[in-house]
């Protein structure tokens, strides 16, 4: 994995956990509430440990210093090279085995790289801990970064080059980030490095920083998850008290080298630059010390209060009789050695200015200097729930949490947590008025047709009055929120479906090892129920639903932010993997609080999806999102192939459609029009609610019934969803987009026989690892490809993907073409059960959130399945024999008609 990909997207918040109150007299806790604890081994290095019992998984992360900032220019990328090398071999293990290890032990065991660190993640069942561990230690202290390997990786890394640089946001940041740090600075060089410094990169180097770097007392660990406290730090204790150990020994590696400090090019200056992207970029950045837990608490809450939530300071600054258009801003908190950074940062549209945005943002950052008790309330509200909400979520967490678990220091959470329950509207203030004053400052754009330019902050300062009209906060009596603590649950209460009068189909379930209170909306028929005229007109209302409630502030934070709620109607782009549910054969929305606000969320969801769905406004809001996502996506040869391959793959069918069209029809789509769709859209029966939660099961149906279940049926026709059309014919397609990387699609639509469905499952795991063995770690021909097998009906749908370099096309289709049709697959039992110890873990992973789990229950009653097909789906995987999957890889995987798409 390369860089982290959640910087300046998620608010970096490591309070624990909720309501804080609850946790200070045992210095933190988990979702049970059961006591974390921080120490320093012998060896130097730092553990902070996070129970989670009832999850099954254990997450570990181990953050060690490396990060680009720690290198030299010349051959910069170097910490991102060693990240990936270090799953080449030990001294124990080859990387078969490593690989091997893993996925028999149904591990997922990945790393990514940023400025001060590289962390390595490893998700585990929770009674292989010790295992776990055992591979991952062996990786940080053992690896022998191995010759023959080295030149594969560096390949792998020139072709996540490629892929990156037809990424527009990728080039903007860059830019960004050399305009704010300075062309020389360490923190201006870009983590993956360059095509130059990477080609030049020699193994001798990356050898003597590893020894140097990969130490015990250099490295940091957050344990999360389901394990017992004493057996964790024994096996933790016995496994990292080694050295590195390379075929390199001949000299004594010296102290790791440490993180340089932070500074800003040029404070109290505007830059701007040119660079090729869809829209342009305005940060403002302001640098600040180091300070106490104390301030990292006040620090956070006026972030919150800034650009957290549509009614902050900083939407406020951008709105009015005089807005600056934009698309979308936000607010962050970003931690370095010595330093915190608060940024600031809008995307505009193409017809603002980024002068005009500069001032709002100075504008909403000097207006920090007084708060109101509502909107700090409905700060520290959401922080709290975030919390609780990320805890659930062991292989995200630590990504999402990174810079701060690193630059934390010792007896931190404790203060912190008391801060964040303490603070007042005077305090806040206060601390506003003395540090954020006295902070550099400096705004930093980039975007299309920008001339490079400075400009002193002095003559972009805002007047008074705008900064005292965002600081007119909302009165303090407010309307009451609906408030109830759920009753007392014993012991787990298992998914039950409920058909409520209105059609409306409820799963609930219930488990005391959670304080969330998740609902997932699954909406049937997305495409199919779509009018021609007017494609993506399902998403548009999604996203004008969450701009509507999102906005509904008046003179205060609205329902959604006072009860900390998160919603979500739409894929994030900045999240990895975030579209494994977004399909044309649904939609979805999500919401979730903290379980003492379950009745205000579900009286806002019944208001949301009751309508009426004409909202002008939020029309307007949502089509600027709809139109900025489709711009972004077209950029991009995957998005390119991935769309013209489902044109080919499923032609005439309602999952050939696009589920975001392609924004040609979007400014036809009327308020009137999006009413009219959104009644019958919305009719409850055609919604499928799942929710998970504390709450007992009669408390919650009775909850749903008293609000969703009061929503009007639509009486309309929708015709069944016809079957996929078979596969029939080879299509060979390219597309010219002129990208860095191409991208090539290939598969087929077969006629499943119910016998070989877990069989093909496996089949398709065992071709997929064993086509990324080979071009991937043999060849180094691309950075991320694979093999699949899905199932609609009586129809299987396999398919295959990978982005590589043009000029690796010719051979990466053809090795391709070998895995997807080879037929004969001979496998051990041993290649057979790590197959599905993999993909049963990846199953897992998805499903131990409350979220997870509530998606997974609406969809499978969707698709026709039970309540239990996950019990299913393991038993049968596990029933697979080698016989069984060679039957299979001969019927699926052979030879026979191919859809092929390629975007060069």
């Amino acid at each position: 994995m390369s860089q982290a990909v959640f910087r300046r997207v998620f608010l970096p918040v490591c309070s624990l956990l909720i309501p804080a109150a609850l946790l200070l007299g045992s210095g933190c806790g988990s979702p049970g509430n059961t006591p974390s604890e921080e120490l320093t081994l012998d060896n130097g290095m730092r553990v902070l440990v996070l129970p989670h019992p009832g999850s099954g998984l254990v997450a570990s992360n181990v953050f060690v210093g490396a990060g680009s900032t720690r290198e030299e220019d010349r051959y910069a990328g170097s910490s991102h090279f060693l990240e990936h090398v270090l799953f080449n071999g030990t001294t124990h293990r080859t990387q078969e085995q490593l690989y091997a290890d893993a996925d028999r032990i149904g591990a997922y065991n990945n790393a990514t790289t940023t400025r001060e660190f590289t962390h390595f993640m490893m998700v585990a069942p929770a009674e292989r801990l010790g295992d776990a561990l055992d591979i991952q230690a062996d990786m940080l202290l053992h690896s022998i970064l191995p010759e023959a390997k080295f030149e594969k990786e560096r390949g792998i890394i020139l072709e996540e080059l490629s892929k990156d640089k037809d990424d527009p946001d990728y080039r903007l940041e860059g830019v960004l980030d050399t305009l704010l740090y300075g062309a020389g600075s360490d923190f201006a060089r870009p983590v993956l490095g360059t095509a130059e410094t990477i080609r030049a990169l020699p193994r001798s180097m990356v050898t003597t920083y590893y020894r140097r770097q990969y130490v015990p007392s250099n490295m940091r660990m957050v344990l999360m998850g389901d394990f017992q406290r004493d057996e964790a730090l024994e096996i933790i204790r016995r496994l990292f008290r080694a050295a590195p150990a390379t075929d390199d020994t001949t000299a004594e590696p010296g102290p790791p080298l440490p993180a340089p400090p932070c500074t800003l090019s040029a404070p109290g200056m505007m830059a701007l630059a040119p660079v090729d992207a869809p829209q342009a970029v305005v940060q403002l950045t302001a640098l600040l010390p180091e300070g106490t837990p104390e301030d990292d608490a006040a620090l956070t809450l006026l972030s919150w209060i800034a650009g957290g939530t549509k009614s902050g300071r900083l939407e406020q600054a951008l709105g009015g009789d005089d807005a600056v258009p934009h698309q979308e801003s936000s607010s962050s908190v970003t931690y370095r050695e010595k330093a915190r950074l608060l940024e600031l940062r809008v995307r505009l549209s193409e017809d603002a200015t980024p002068r005009a945005a500069a001032t709002r943002l100075l504008a909403a950052l000097q207006s920090l200097g007084k708060v109101g008790e509502a909107e700090l309330e409905a700060a520290r509200t959401a922080l709290l729930a975030q919390e609780i909400s990320r805890l659930e979520q062991l292989h995200y967490y630590a990504l999402y949490h990174g810079d701060r678990l690193w630059h934390m220091p010792e007896g931190f959470m404790p203060r912190y947590l008391a801060a964040l329950e303490a603070a007042d509207t005077t305090s806040v203030g206060e601390w506003a008025q003395r540090v954020l004053r006295a902070a550099a400052v400096q705004i930093v754009a980039a975007g299309p047709g920008l001339s490079p330019e400075t400009t002193p902050l002095a003559e972009l300062a805002p007047e008074q009055e705008q900064v005292e009209r965002l600081q007119r906060t909302a009165p303090v009596s407010l309307p009451a929120l609906q408030v109830r603590r759920p009753g007392p649950l014993a012991a787990d209460q298992p998914p039950e479906v409920f058909h409520l009068d209105n059609g409306l189909t409820l799963v609930l379930a219930a488990t005391p090892h959670t304080r969330m209170f998740a609902v997932h909306v699954l909406v049937a028929d997305r495409s199919l129920r779509e009018p021609a005229d007017y494609p993506g007109i399902a998403d548009l209302l999604h996203r004008s639903l969450a701009a509507a409630v999102e906005g509904q502030s008046g003179d205060g934070p609205s329902r959604l932010d006072r009860i900390g709620a998160e919603l979500k109607v739409a894929d994030n782009p900045w999240i990895p993997y975030d579209d494994y549910y977004t399909t044309p054969l649904y939609s979805f929305i999500r919401l979730q609080c903290v379980d003492e606000y379950y009745p205000e969320t579900l009286d806002l969801l019944a208001g949301m999806l009751r309508g009426p769905h004409d909202d002008a406004q939020a029309l307007q809001e949502a089509r600027r999102e709809m139109m900025a996502a489709i711009g972004r996506a077209a950029a991009r040869p995957s998005t390119k192939a991935r769309a013209r391959f489902r044109e080919l793959l499923y032609p005439g069918h309602p999952l050939s459609r696009a589920v975001m069209g392609d924004g040609r029809d979007l400014p036809r789509i009327t308020p009137e029009i999006l009413r009219d769709f959104g009644r019958k859209y919305f009719s409850p029966d055609r919604l499928i609610v799942a929710v998970v939660s504390d709450v007992p099961r009669e408390e919650a149906l009775e909850a749903v019934g008293k609000t969703l279940g009061t929503l009007p049926r639509v009486e309309q026709e929708t015709p069944a969803t016809p079957p996929l059309p078979l596969t029939e014919k080879s299509v060979r397609e390219v597309i010219e987009g002129g990208g860095n990387q191409s991208a090539l699609r290939m598969g087929r639509v077969l006629k499943l026989a119910p016998e070989d469905r877990w069989a093909l499952v496996a089949a398709a795991r065992i071709a997929s690892s064993r086509m990324q063995q080979d071009l991937r770690e043999t060849r180094g021909l691309a950075y991320s490809l694979g093999i699949s097998a899905s199932f609609l009906g009586d129809r299987a749908i396999v398919t295959a993907s990978m982005g590589t370099r043009p000029g690796n096309l010719e051979e990466a289709e053809k090795g391709m073409r070998s895995y997807l049709t080879a037929g004969d697959l001979t496998v051990t039992p041993d290649e057979l059960q790590t197959a599905v110890n993999e993909y049963l873990s990846r199953i897992r992973m998805r499903r131990v959130t409350s979220m997870g789990q509530a998606f997974s229950l609406s969809r499978d009653l969707f698709l026709g399945r039970g309540l239990d097909y996950a019990q299913e789906e393991a038993r049968g995987l596990s029933a697979v024999t080698p016989e069984d999957v060679r039957r299979a890889a001969k019927r699926y995987l052979g030879d026979g008609p191919l859809v092929t798409v390629i975007a060069r």
